[in-house]
């Protein structure tokens, strides 16, 4: 889990991007700090001439941008950026598998239990409300097969 202040500065930085620009912006920032950057202004700094050389890039002219109009979210990137160039493969792995069972939990959560998860749960005797989800099908599917809910 990412420490709260953290998360702050990765989604102040990142919501300036439109989704198709988030990993280019994100790639300047790491770039700095592997060339050797170690503070925030000095990423930053970095960061931006390499937008500059870059400019054909629309994340490249949206970086510029954000220098100009909110620099305190580029340097809010940096400090994320910072943190996460600090973690070990290992944590980063496990962080990122972490995001993953995240965005899949919010997509099923938005659609509903598909026939298969129906029936699965009708097969292990389960009679009660239909599932209002795919997660909630998923759960119950879960604690049925584990023994852990009574049908």
């Amino acid at each position: 889990m990412l420490p709260e202040n953290i998360l702050h500065a990765r989604l102040t930085f990142l919501s300036h991007f439109p989704h198709n620009q988030r990993a280019t912006a994100t790639n300047f920032l790491l770039q700095a700090i592997r060339a050797g950057c170690n503070e925030p202004n000095q990423v930053v700094g970095y960061a931006l001439e390499t937008a500059c050389r870059r400019c054909h890039l629309e994340a490249a002219q949206t970086f510029l941008s954000l220098f100009e109009n909110n620099p305190e979210a580029l340097l809010a990137g940096a400090r994320w950026a910072l943190w996460w160039e600090s973690l070990s493969p290992e944590e980063k792995q496990q962080l990122r598998e972490g995001r993953a069972e995240e965005a899949i939990e919010r997509w099923m959560e938005q659609n509903p239990p598909t026939d298969r998860q129906l029936a699965y749960l009708n097969r292990l005797g389960y009679r009660g409300p239909t599932p209002a989800n795919r997660l909630e099908a998923s759960r119950l599917i879960d604690e049925l097969v584990k023994g852990v809910r009574h049908a």
